[in-house]
């Protein structure tokens, strides 16, 4: 928490400094009245307050008292800690940023479609480059532990000639709130505020019209703490290096219908002002976005450490029983058995002990009712460890214990795991909805100047977006802003995950089956309802059909090879025809030379329509096999397959003549035939 960047910089919106001797100002809260409010919340949230201390105790792995720990040295016990806490806290933690979801923003309007695009670009731009490694994964952190997450909203010096919007992640041990609010989105809370201590220097360089104030007052603003154990270093005016602390309260509370802020110590107010971010619809709202996990019966808030402490108490304590028990051992014996039974106590431990006891008295060692104690306390042990670890983030939801489980029965595991998740995770995505549309705002309000945002899209490929930049309306020819900020109105909703089997995965799991069976499923239909993000079925499908779509070069050899067949059949028929008046020329005696000539004419034909159907196929097939060059060899492959065509054509009128001529004069050679043999004047 930077309270002196925040109102320091040169980018902030500056607030107003108090005169020396106060006047009171109606516009403000007065000093009194800022005191008490911080007061308030130290008296009446004591109990949430300590117990918050506590919670991060136990998630630290620090879950002995020193009472405790002196005891258990007094009677020689091990003090154990198996931290099951801390370990829930990382797979809650780990849970949430593996479902981490985007946000997305829809135009209000038909004509925003554009603009929602944009918005959404800019959003997860300013989310990715301050809010998702180093505020969202500590404030589910803070949220689980304490019961509470938080991140305030700044104003910064922009590179642009503007100002720019900044985040800082407030520590829940300095954050405060009206004790009245009851609400997990802190909507009804009147006033919220964060406190910590600072050099003097530093809170002199806030004011440094109050410099005299800030470095002669004495303890008065000791009483503003919650005393966190990280402040114990840092509690009191006079450190032992001479440096002095002074306590700094940062207070942003409703007053006259908007939000007003006073930075103030013990005695003095520091600066003043009015909200300076809004809402979408204009109004002022407060700089501190929070979040609570849980809100019990009396108001208070808390994380998950409630629930688990008992569970991790016991684990401890039971384990470390258990080894005390395996360190010591119990001896029944006379008054008398033993010269120095303090010595005897510590060999009757040892592995290699030996106990020497007077003659004349009995003595046994109680083996028996020790093993019978262990075994309760190693069961009872057990018991606390499957209560811890069954709870929320279960084994199944991490990925353990799942070698011999099917993919429903883990689903089945993992929707139980997050379902116990079910009221945090709600209030975690309120949170960051809320946070999302305050980004929005205020972007729109304070990015004035031109900027490029860099994006990455779903092929993880970067772009840039210019914004209010100036540019050249086609239609008018005169300058017009690109991408301004201040004329989009869109509306925020998150996109919800895949994070759970639903029908669409049940029919996917069922067809699935099928097809291993044998079953004849379409591809579309497999990517249609298989669990893939929109964006990568939609490039699947797309894939697919134009696999399905006939290949033009394809279709060109088809046809060459179906023009090939074509002219085999006209050559078979030619053939035939040819046989038939061969045969009857045979049967009538006619001149055999000349039809051996033309049987010669119409084997050559044939032997070259041969060469030719040969020829066609190889420029299909090497066309085929070379299509990495399909622009260029389609073309010659088409000019190719015209000239062709034309020769083709061109012998075929010329046989189809031939034969028409070979079939009159075989007629005449019937009709010669047919006449009776005589003399010309006959």
């Amino acid at each position: 928490m930077a309270i002196m960047a925040a109102y320091t910089d040169s980018g902030q919106v500056q607030g107003k400094a108090q005169p020396t001797t106060e006047v009171e100002d109606p516009s403000y809260w007065t000093l009194h009245k800022l005191k008490q409010a911080y007061l308030d919340y130290l008296w009446l949230k004591r109990a949430e307050i300590d117990e918050q201390q506590n919670s991060r105790r136990y998630r630290h792995g620090s879950q002995w008292t020193s009472a405790q720990v002196e005891v258990f040295n007094a009677r020689k016990q091990p003090v154990v800690t198996y931290n099951r806490v801390g370990r829930k806290i990382d797979a809650i933690v780990g849970l949430l940023e593996k479902l981490k979801q985007d946000p997305k923003a829809f135009p209000r309007t038909p004509q925003g479609g554009d603009g929602a695009d944009l918005a959404t670009a800019i959003v997860r731009y300013v989310i990715d480059s301050q809010l998702r490694q180093v505020c969202f994964p500590y404030c589910t952190e803070n949220g689980a532990t304490d019961g509470i997450g938080c991140v305030e909203m700044q104003l910064v010096k922009g590179d642009k000639g503007d100002r720019d919007v900044g985040f800082n992640r407030v520590q829940p041990d300095g954050f405060f709130y009206d004790p009245k609010s009851f609400e997990h989105d802190f909507s009804d809370a009147r006033y919220m505020g964060y406190a910590k201590w600072m050099d003097v220097d530093d809170a002199v360089s806030l004011a440094p019209e109050k410099e005299e104030e800030i470095r002669f007052q004495m303890a008065s603003d000791s009483e503003l703490t919650t005393n966190p154990d990280r402040d114990k270093n840092w509690f009191g005016v006079e450190q032992p290096s001479g440096r002095r602390r002074v306590r700094v309260v940062d207070l942003w509370y409703r007053h006259r219908g908007g939000w007003c802020w006073c930075l103030f110590t013990g005695t003095t107010k520091l600066i003043e002002g009015y909200s300076y971010f809004f809402d979408e619809k204009g109004d002022p709202i407060c700089k501190f976005i929070a979040f609570s996990a849980f809100i019990d019966q009396d108001g208070d808030r808390y994380g998950f450490v409630r629930g688990l402490k008992s569970s991790q108490d016991e684990i401890n304590q039971r384990r470390s029983k258990g080894l005390h028990e395996l360190n010591s051992r119990r001896i029944k014996a006379e008054d008398g058995a033993f010269t120095d039974p303090e010595k005897t106590r510590r060999e009757a431990v040892r592995p290699d002990g030996m106990v020497i006891y007077n003659k004349g008295f009995e003595m046994e060692f109680d083996d028996q009712a020790r093993i019978m104690n262990m075994e309760g306390q190693l069961k009872f042990l057990e018991d606390a460890k499957n209560e811890i670890e069954n709870f929320g983030p279960n084994p199944a939801l991490i990925g353990q214990g799942l070698e011999y489980k099917s993919g429903r029965a883990i689903s089945l595991l993992q929707q139980a795991g997050i379902a116990e998740l079910g009221p945090f995770v709600i209030n975690y995505k309120n949170w960051k909805l809320r946070l999302y549309r305050a980004i929005w705002a205020a972007v729109q309000k304070y990015w004035t100047g031109e900027r490029w945002v860099r994006v990455t899209g779903n092929q993880d490929v970067a772009q840039f977006i210019q914004i209010n930049g100036v540019g050249i309306d086609p239609q008018t020819g005169f300058p017009k802003l690109v991408n301004a900020l201040g004329q989009l109105d869109v509306n925020f909703i998150m996109d919800e995950g895949p994070d759970e089997v639903n029908m669409m995965a049940d029919a996917y799991d069922t067809l699935t089956a099928l097809a291993t069976q044998g079953a004849q499923i379409p591809p579309q239909v497999m990517l249609e309802l298989a669990p893939l993000n929109n964006d990568v079925k939609k490039r699947l499908i797309g894939m697919v059909q134009q696999a399905q779509q006939p290949d033009p070069m394809k279709q060109q050899v088809q046809q060459l090879m179906l023009q090939g067949e074509a002219a085999k059949i006209q050559e078979t028929q030619s053939k035939t025809a040819l046989n038939q008046a061969t045969a009857q020329e045979k049967a009538q005696g006619g001149a055999h030379g000349m039809i051996e000539r033309v049987f010669d004419a119409q084997q050559k034909q044939q032997e070259f329509r041969m060469k030719m159907a040969e020829g066609q196929q190889k420029i299909g097939l090497e066309h085929l096999k070379s299509r990495t060059k399909m622009m260029g060899d389609l073309a010659n492959l088409h000019m190719t397959a015209m000239s062709h065509g034309q020769q083709m054509q061109h012998d075929e009128a010329a046989h189809q003549q031939s034969m028409m001529h070979e079939a009159q004069m075989a007629a005449i050679r019937r009709q010669t035939a047919a006449r009776p043999m005589g003399g010309l004047g006959g």
